[in-house]
């Protein structure tokens, strides 16, 4: 599923895009069709997720005898020494914890297609710590291509922790949203090239205001966020 949303943006014709070309038709390209409210939800449950994937997996490998004190004690006094509050278990930030299970690489066991492989477990693990930064920043303006792409990212994250089926299937909710909207916005802008409409020249780039009191098919993934 989540392979079929980035099909469905631009990510993969993004590629294509030659150096000399990209600042001249990036503009073209993209697309965002989430608005404010809908990417709130969705990262939201998301940051959720991923978090709550990774106390369970830092706690197991704890509970494993994997965890370095002298490495953990290392993310907990950068933690104090930024005057944050203390945290039950390992429910740090996203970024943090990903700091704690990058320090323990060699200890911790990982799962998954790429579990034995280094290279490509440091370059999920460094690529998730990417977009934890990024969503951080609570921007909400995501362009679909970036945003399908932290969701790929996220499904290789679990992969790798070897998560249950059940927080898969969160992940996949929040896919299933995302992939509602998408299909709404091709709707929409398939119905304006049947009508004809061009008068606006950025309708197929930027992302089309909504009615007030519009609704949009949330899963029960993205509906805690929205209480």
């Amino acid at each position: 599923m989540a392979k079929e949303v980035a099909d469905a943006t631009d990510m993969k014709a993004s590629r294509r895009v030659k150096d000399n070309e990209r600042g001249k038709r990036s503009s073209s390209r993209v697309r965002i069709s989430l608005d404010p409210r809908e990417q709130s939800l969705l990262y939201c449950e998301l940051e959720f997720l991923l978090t709550s994937a990774l106390d369970g997996y830092i706690n197991s490998q704890f509970n494993a005898g994997r965890l370095d004190a002298d490495k953990y004690k290392k993310v907990v006094d950068a933690w104090h020494q930024k005057g944050r509050p203390k945290v039950i278990g390992f429910r740090y930030d996203l970024e943090t914890q990903l700091d704690l299970v990058i320090l323990h690489v060699h200890e911790f066991r990982f799962y998954g297609d790429r579990a034995g492989i280094l290279a490509a477990i440091s370059g999920i693990l460094e690529m998730m710590r990417v977009n934890a930064r990024a969503i951080r920043i609570r921007t909400f303006c995501q362009p679909d291509s970036v945003v399908a792409k932290q969701l790929l990212d996220s499904q290789n994250l679990l992969n790798l922790l070897g998560s249950t089926e059940q927080r898969q299937i969160q992940l996949a909710e929040i896919v299933q949203f995302f992939k509602i909207v998408l299909e709404r916005e091709h709707t929409f802008h398939r119905a304006e090239d049947l009508r004809g409409v061009h008068q606006y020249p950025t309708a197929k780039t930027l992302h089309r205001p909504h009615d007030v009191g519009e609704a949009v098919p949330v899963t029960n993934a993205a509906t805690s966020c929205g209480r």
